[in-house]
């Protein structure tokens, strides 16, 4: 299961505390319940990079940032996140099979044959194993 870490940034004068840093970026990005338009960045872990979102300024999820950087610093630095250097290589894709009790949940692999399934934004892996 994947460690997630508290870390607070301190931004625009403002204390901003991300929780479960590690675990939100492998989440889809979420625009959220308001109809703002708060341009955003999310770490996409399909092409490994921080990508623009547009946010509705409320809402939304843990994989939500206000720069670039700060998605990269937090998201795709090996230091918080090691499993971007393990360098496992894996001979069948762990994403081959689908989660049979949540077939909906999408499948994301991680470093080497390791793959969480995400549902709704919640990590539901527990639930897809046999």
């Amino acid at each position: 299961m994947i460690q997630a870490r508290r870390i607070c940034l301190f931004l625009a004068l403002a204390a901003v505390c991300v929780g479960g840093v590690i675990g939100s970026c492998i989440l889809p990005p979420h625009a959220g319940n308001c109809d703002g338009i708060c341009p955003r960045w999310y770490n996409d872990v399909r092409v490994g990079s921080c990508r623009p979102f547009t946010y509705g300024c409320c809402g939304g999820n843990g994989n939500n940032f206000i720069t670039r950087e700060l998605c990269e610093n937090v998201c795709r630095d090996p230091e918080n996140n090691p499993d971007l250097i393990c360098g496992v290589f894996c001979f069948v894709d762990p994403c081959d099979t689908p989660c049979p009790n949540i077939p909906q949940a999408t499948c994301f692999r991680l470093c080497g044959c390791r793959a969480i399934w995400i549902y709704n934004g919640e990590d539901v892996t527990s639930r897809c194993r046999n």
